[in-house]
């Protein structure tokens, strides 16, 4: 097993070496896919780690490998769920952009086979939750939580005067004593139900009285809307950007500046919005002649590693990305006005 894993890398060392084609790209993904698939991932993560650097020809424009990709396999000490959508999703963007015949492909039962688990471990991306006993109003839970403290204190109260009643003399086939017990036993469970009913409506009607107070936060408060660029212009993302680094929410800092450097360029046509595009195939209709251009490719590949492949931020890694950011912001108004 070590020597195929050696032999794996050795392979894809010789090949990162020298700028290698779309389609050996492409046959190498789906390579590092079916290790993933076969649960061999020691040889997936040195093929990656082999992969990582990699220059790509293209007849368009040649570009590097998607190094936060291959970061998120090579590095990671458990493979996120999140990797074989996000390797599929490469794979058939490459298609699309260098279609044409290819000597090699993935297997194609084993891929139907990935493309089946990840159907069925998929989570819905509504948000929303079903109303159940957890969830459900809490009203309707304290009630309940309240009828259940009343059952359980009733049965309590009956065991107890059943274990004294143990104790009664049982000759006397009619005792007064012991005619009388179920009475007292009834009068006490129902004196504890009014004492209790009592003190929660009371503990209600405080609740609903009393005036909540205001607590003004710089925090913003994450919504839905974070994960569509386009349901912020570009200023409204940077003062959101602002918001998340003083909250200390670095992660989602960077997140917003890569969204802002987006919309401007939506807004500016140097690129064309298209829902199911990633970030990767915008850049592959930029222009080499464009003076930012390698700084958007940076600023990419940094942006899908700290939202991708980590879990929280550094402020080093949020001063690189805002300032690349910025960057791109000031050099496209530049351009926009010499243009005007």
């Amino acid at each position: 097993m070590k020597r195929i894993v050696f032999a794996i890398a050795a392979m894809l060392i010789a090949i990162s070496a020298k700028a290698i084609t779309v389609d050996d790209y492409i046959a190498s993904l789906e390579r590092i896919q079916s290790l993933l698939a076969a649960g061999q991932t020691d040889a997936a993560r040195g093929a990656a780690r082999a992969l990582t650097g990699a220059r790509i020809d293209h007849p368009t424009a040649p570009f590097q490998a998607d190094d936060a990709l291959l970061g998120a396999i090579a590095n990671a000490k458990k493979i996120d769920v999140r990797v074989p959508s996000r390797l599929a999703a490469t794979i058939a963007a490459l298609r699309r952009v260098n279609p044409g015949p290819r000597g090699q492909s993935g297997d194609p039962k084993l891929l139907e086979k990935i493309a089946k688990e990840q159907r069925a471990r998929k989570p819905g991306m509504s948000g929303e939750l079903s109303v159940d006993q957890v969830t459900g109003p809490p009203m309707i839970r304290f009630a309940e939580a309240i009828g259940r403290a009343f059952k359980w204190i009733a049965e309590k109260i009956v065991d107890f005067f059943e274990w004294l009643g143990s104790f009664w003399p049982k000759s006397k086939p009619r005792d007064a004593g012991t005619s009388s017990m179920g009475g007292i036993v009834t009068g006490v469970a129902i004196l504890i139900a009014i004492i209790v009913a009592a003190l929660a409506w009371t503990a209600i009607r405080r609740s609903r009285a009393a005036k909540p107070e205001l607590v003004e936060s710089i925090a913003p408060v994450a919504s839905s809307r974070d994960e569509d660029p386009l349901s912020r212009a570009s200023n409204e993302w940077e003062r959101y950007a602002l918001q998340l680094e003083a909250a200390g929410r670095l992660r989602e800092a960077i997140r917003a500046w890569y969204h802002a450097v987006l919309v401007t360029l939506y807004a500016e046509a140097i690129l064309h919005f298209r829902k199911g595009r990633t970030n990767w195939e915008y850049i592959a209709t930029l222009p080499p002649t464009l003076p930012w251009r390698r700084g958007f490719i940076d600023l990419t590949r940094r942006f899908e590693l700290e939202w991708y492949g980590l879990t929280e931020s550094t402020p080093e890694a949020h001063d690189d990305c805002s300032a690349r950011a910025r960057d791109i912001l000031a050099a496209v108004a530049r351009a926009s006005r010499g243009a005007a």
